[in-house]
This record gives C-alpha cells, sequence and structure tokens, in this order.
C-alpha cells in the first residue's frame, strides 16, 4: 500500500480532506486518541484540530514495517 492509497482511503472514511485525532484513532479501531496523537500526529501542521490527510498518510506510511 502507498502513500496516496493510504491518503484516498483516510478521505473516504471521513468524507473530506482534513481528519481529527478522533477520526484517525476509529479509522486505526484504536480507542486512545492521546495514543494516536502521540504516535502519529505530533509535528504535523493543523488547522484548528483537524490535519491534513495527505500528511497523516506520509507519516503512516514512513511507520510501516515490512
Amino acid at each position: 500500500m502507498n502513500r496516496s492509497e493510504i491518503a484516498k482511503d483516510l478521505r473516504q472514511f471521513v468524507g473530506a480532506g482534513m481528519i481529527s485525532a478522533k477520526e484517525l484513532a476509529a479509522f486505526m479501531n484504536r480507542k486512545s486518541v492521546w495514543r494516536v496523537k502521540q504516535d502519529y500526529l505530533v509535528g504535523l501542521e493543523k488547522i484548528g484540530n483537524k490535519y491534513f490527510v495527505t500528511d497523516v498518510a506520509a507519516r503512516l506510511k514512513e511507520r510501516c514495517v515490512l
């Protein structure tokens, strides 16, 4: 799976180009929103409490293990 496929899946899940930590946690089926924020969203640009899907997809892809 590449970054653009992850971004596409995220956009389909939220129906927009931006995603919140709570939505990302739901997408990843994780209970701890705080942990998702710490693991994947720290340091990314945001507007309000929403992060750009493309940035989040890139971060998820760089954290993947083979």
